[in-house]
């Protein structure tokens, strides 16, 4: 009875906790946003939702001048899958155009069961055909010409501002291709969400293999949609690229003579000049941009004295969605504010429409009246202006509390154990983290040397390090300093004084164009290169006067060498902050670099693991996660964010259960030591006795050893026994880490062979063999088979790791 009440209280705690949704919204997606004349494109009203609408959806397209829309379903709803595996229903339209420009198909007003939702507006550009860049690439002795390039809507966007963007291909029809690569990409000073191709989803009849008719010849228009975001004001740059294809070539011979060769295309880089925010922002106002609307709701209407609310903050329309942090109430006196948490938004963080929920808890400090109204602040591109909005308050009852408030007033019931509700990884550790130093073995009782000899040692690197350089005199100084002691004791003789000032000149100070250099080197020339100047001895006051102005000249250079090699130090990047400057990939390459891999701690390689998630590749998140925990087993964070990453992918790993994740907490080392201080807790118990004459009291405490030590013993060896080691699955050498997206296993090392299963990123596995560029792999689910080298990664690297960067996915046997 117990156990299904405390069973209930946690369900109705769940409960309480899940975010309130709004009604599901009526998205829109359109196949491309960049067509050549005449070219089509498949615009889908799209409902999601496991139920379908009791009635057939009541909508008006709208007319666009120049735009041909025209509907493509008929017979109500069609039912599909979802990229994100949930069900969803669409309408779908054909978008064509034959004069160039850009168009705005307006927001669309659909009446679904008598409810009604607006869509987004959806932008696109038609682009004239004698305006694409084409390109030319071998296959078979054969030449295949295709244009690509990447297209955005604004060239000159705000710094921030989120804007659609797509990669379009141009491939011949008579080309077949059996798989469309991911592309390879480099960019600067701006994020963009990884470039996938298009689902073919349509029912467009021919239109559903996405041809393209240009310049009288059909062609495959293959899009890859994206969105991005510049991170400064300037010049920011996407691309240059690359994109592999596996394309069917030696059709010309016999029966089953078609081979499949992979072919590089390449894809010039477009640059974008980004403006910043204008001045003047309001109170309030963090990074928003784009159009937005917003909804604060609260199930807590009256309350007790002392008790927190829940409020549900909806922020809907179209912008950076993903990057916005959550509303603030505008008046806090009086309220206790926990930190807000987003709920994940997965594939849709692509997107430039959507909904973004935040859950914010609240509880008041004194007697209240309503919950404060919440502020938005956001920037508004389509406007140029910021603007404001303001939700309205929500009426508020406190009741005074009932508990007791008498002197040994019973212990409150202890609440069921939360559930991780985590919707997102943890953040950075910003703590400076040092290298890591080799591991002396001591005895137990010098134990305090240990630390000491690691920050005597630390010291002396750092001293090293840093003052060290600065402290070192450059080769070139020091020939200065020798040849100007050579000056300083040159012969007084005229001719042999001004021929070493001379050659000093020459050599240091060439380019100097102070008037004594002139006039010594003048002077030089008449002394030693004329034979009728008869040699003399120069005057001491003339020499002295030389020598000091040659000093004053010649000391600058010297101090100015030293000011440059003090600064030399100084130049490598904070990581922390190119992180969180949006930069991933240079924090995680600045973190990698910050020494040898063998020294980096764990929590060095928690940060890189943290960058590679959010450069959008969760493969390398969870093989530095791993990594993390090689070094440090009972790591916290690296823990929890590994249990976040297989719970969000559903990767394939060691199912463990809580009380394994629960001794792991403590170090196996502190297990072990259990049972070594168990044995020397007997020992010394034993000697006491003889050692003792009867009636002692030590031998009181020896006897309480016999009876605490096997019960330290018993708790060391089963937590030994049962603690978590992926060792047991695997030998360290042999563990290796999907780290692309989505990894299709094969029965045969070949693309061509039949699908085994889809390991997800972040799927652990051991590698058995290896051949070619394949490797045969053993999952923790007792699957096997074949996985390209380029889907996994070793924990224990072989060398230097390179940083992270985005790993293509690969296609499933239906969207091959």
């Amino acid at each position: 009875m117990n156990r299904l009440f405390s069973f209930l209280i946690a369900a109705a705690a769940l409960l309480a906790t899940r975010p309130m949704s709004a009604a599901p919204l009526v998205a829109t997606n359109i196949s491309s946003r960049f067509l050549v004349t005449g070219e089509q494109a498949a615009l889908e009203i799209i409902y999601p939702g496991e139920d379908a609408p009791l009635e057939e959806p009541v909508m008006e397209i709208p007319e666009v001048d120049k735009l041909i829309i025209r509907p493509i379903t008929i017979h109500g709803w069609q039912r599909r899958i979802s990229i994100g595996k949930r069900w969803e229903y669409c309408y779908q339209f054909a978008v064509a155009g034959y004069y160039p420009g850009d168009y705005t198909i307006p927001s669309i007003e659909v009446s679904i069961d008598g409810d009604k939702r607006r869509t987004s507006p959806v932008e696109l550009r038609i682009i004239d055909e004698a305006n694409l860049k084409w390109a030319k690439v071998m296959a078979e002795g054969r030449e295949i010409r295709y244009a690509a390039a990447f297209h955005a809507l604004k060239g000159n966007p705000y710094a921030g501002e989120k804007q659609p963007v797509e990669l379009k291909l141009y491939l011949p029809a008579e080309q077949g291709v059996e798989d469309w690569g991911i592309p390879d990409f480099e960019r600067d000073g701006l994020s963009a969400w990884r470039f996938q191709p298009q689902q073919q989803n349509t029912r467009m009849g021919s239109m559903g293999s996405r041809r393209a008719s240009i310049l009288g010849r059909p062609y495959h228009a293959v899009s890859y949609p994206s969105t991005m975001s510049t991170n400064r004001a300037g010049e920011s740059t996407l691309g240059p690229a690359s994109v592999k294809i596996q394309a069917v070539v030696g059709m010309g011979g016999g029966f089953n003579s078609a081979d499949v060769q992979p072919l590089t295309l390449e894809i010039p880089a477009i640059k974008l000049n980004s403006k910043p925010l204008p001045p003047g922002a309001p109170e309030g106002y963090t990074n928003a941009i784009g159009q937005f609307e917003i909804a604060v709701r609260s199930r807590e209407t009256e309350i007790r004295e002392g008790d927190p609310v829940t409020v549900q903050i909806s922020v809907s329309g179209s912008g950076n969605l993903d990057a916005l942090e959550a509303p603030k109430p505008i008046d806090v006196d009086g309220w206790k504010l926990y930190e807000s948490s987003a709920a994940e938004r997965g594939e849709e963080r692509r997107e430039m429409w959507g909904q973004v929920d935040f859950r914010q808890f609240m509880r008041p400090l004194r007697m209240q009246s309503a919950i404060p109204p919440f502020r938005l602040v956001y920037f508004d591109p389509a406007k140029n202006t910021y603007e404001t909005l303001l939700s309205d308050a929500i009426p508020l009852t406190v009741l005074p509390s009932t508990a007791p408030q008498v002197a040994g007033a019973a212990v409150p019931q202890a609440l069921p154990m939360p559930l991780e509700e985590m919707t997102d990884i943890l953040g950075i550790i910003k703590s400076p983290a040092a290298l890591l130093s080799k591991r002396i073995s001591l005895p137990s009782w010098l134990w305090q040397v240990i630390p000491a000899l690691m920050v005597i040692g630390l010291l002396i690197r750092i001293t090293r390090q840093k003052i060290g350089p600065r402290l070192q005199k450059d080769p070139d100084q020091i020939a200065r300093e020798k040849e100007w002691r050579d000056v300083e004791r040159a012969p007084e003789q005229t001719g042999a004084f001004y021929r070493s000032v001379g050659h000093f000149i020459e050599r240091w100070l060439g380019n100097s164009s102070d008037p004594l250099i002139a006039e010594t080197l003048a002077k030089r020339n008449e002394v030693c290169f004329r034979q009728d100047v008869a040699e003399s001895k120069i005057d001491r006051s003339e020499r002295q006067r030389v020598l000091k102005q040659l000093r004053r000249i010649a000391l600058p250079l010297v101090l100015g060498f030293l000011a440059l090699s003090a600064q030399a130090g100084f130049g490598q990047e904070d990581p922390a902050k190119a992180f969180e400057e949006g930069r991933y990939g240079d924090a995680a390459k600045a973190w990698l670099e910050s020494g040898p891999y063998e020294q980096l701690p764990a929590d060095t390689l928690f940060n890189v693991g943290n960058a590679a998630y959010r450069l959008g590749s969760p493969g390398e998140a969870a093989l530095y996660y791993r990594r993390a925990l090689l070094l440090d087993p009972s790591h916290p964070e690296a823990r929890q964010n590994q249990r976040f990453l297989e719970r969000k992918f559903g990767s394939i790993s060691i199912q463990r259960p809580d009380y394994q994740h629960t001794l792991a907490r403590v170090p196996l080392g502190v297990w072990k030591s259990f049972v070594w201080a168990s044995i020397w807790m007997i020992v010394v118990a034993v000697l006491i006795f003889p050692a003792t004459r009867p009636g002692a009291g030590v031998r009181v405490v020896s006897i309480a050893s016999f009876i605490t030590a096997p019960l330290l013993a018993a708790a060391g060896l089963v937590a030994w026994h049962f603690y978590p080691d992926d060792a047991r699955f695997a030998p360290l050498a042999e563990q290796v880490v999907v780290v692309s997206d989505m990894a299709v296993v094969r029965t045969d090392a070949a693309r061509s062979a039949p699908k085994v299963i889809e390991a997800p990123a972040g799927s652990l596995c051991r590698m058995i063999t290896k051949s070619g560029d394949w490797a045969y792999v053993a999952f923790t689910n007792d699957s096997r088979g074949w996985l390209p080298l380029s889907d996994i990664e070793h924990i224990i690297p072989e060398g230097q790791p390179a940083p992270p960067k985005l790993r293509p996915a690969q296609k499933s046997e239906s969207n091959a």
